[in-house]
């Protein structure tokens, strides 16, 4: 995809997947995942992802741009439980101007969904401290 590209409406992009166990670290006081750990579950899954397409730690100090939430919208289903498998997949639905939508959900060993959540993303420029139109890289690692 190219920067020209980016400004259409809807996409067509991979889903990405990313399996893993819930582990005693990730549950709160009641025996599940807190909601606050969801976001850190799903923030997991995003960095692998944008790493395993060329868009990691390494390329965001050098390039001085990486990516920002604006804003999240986060469901709960069916709570998880210790050393419940699950797999998240992530999707980037849209990217208009400088800003992005990604949909991951969380599904269990089982098939259900358990959770799931929309965000707008944008490419931020840590030097002039401002969104930046998405830049080849950028879209090839998340779309």
């Amino acid at each position: 995809m190219t920067t020209q590209d980016y400004n259409k409406q809807e996409m067509e992009s991979r889903t990405f997947e990313y399996p893993m166990i819930i582990r005693e670290f990730h549950l709160d006081t009641f025996g599940h995942v807190n909601n606050a750990t969801y976001l850190e579950i799903y923030e997991e899954a995003r960095w692998q992802f944008i790493t395993e397409n060329g868009y990691g730690l390494k390329e965001i100090k050098t390039t001085g741009l990486g990516p920002v939430i604006l804003d999240i919208r986060i469901r709960f289903i069916k709570e998880l439980k210790l050393r419940e498998a699950i797999t998240i997949f992530s999707k980037t639905t849209a990217y208009h101007s400088k800003v992005g939508t990604i949909q991951q959900w969380i599904i269990d060993s089982k098939g259900n969904k358990c959770s799931d959540v929309e965000m707008s993303i944008g490419l931020f420029d840590t030097t002039a401290r401002k969104l930046v139109k998405p830049t080849p890289e950028w879209l090839k690692a998340i779309c």
